[in-house]
């Protein structure tokens, strides 16, 4: 079993996020969206969503992250007990 994403990030749907695609084994599970705001003199602030891959759909995983890394392992875990 091999996770897989890659390096780039593109643009989202939403034209707000940016996405990584994520696979197992050259299937699609899912996409985390990394998130930004940037305020003008104050510090950029990013974050992290996962989304699963339902069907043709992807469906949101409950909860913000602070790493790709986490997002990625709720995506890891919610497509393992699908």
């Amino acid at each position: 079993m091999s996770i897989t994403y890659p390096e780039a990030w593109i643009p989202g749907p939403d034209g707000r996020s940016r996405v990584r695609q994520v696979y197992r084994d050259d299937e699609s599970i899912g996409r985390v969206r990394r998130w930004r705001e940037e305020e003008p003199g104050e510090l950029t602030g990013e974050w992290f969503t996962a989304e699963r891959k339902k069907g043709a759909f992807y469906v949101p995983i409950a909860g913000e992250h602070a790493t790709f890394e986490e997002a990625l392992e709720r995506i890891v875990f919610y497509s393992a007990v699908q």
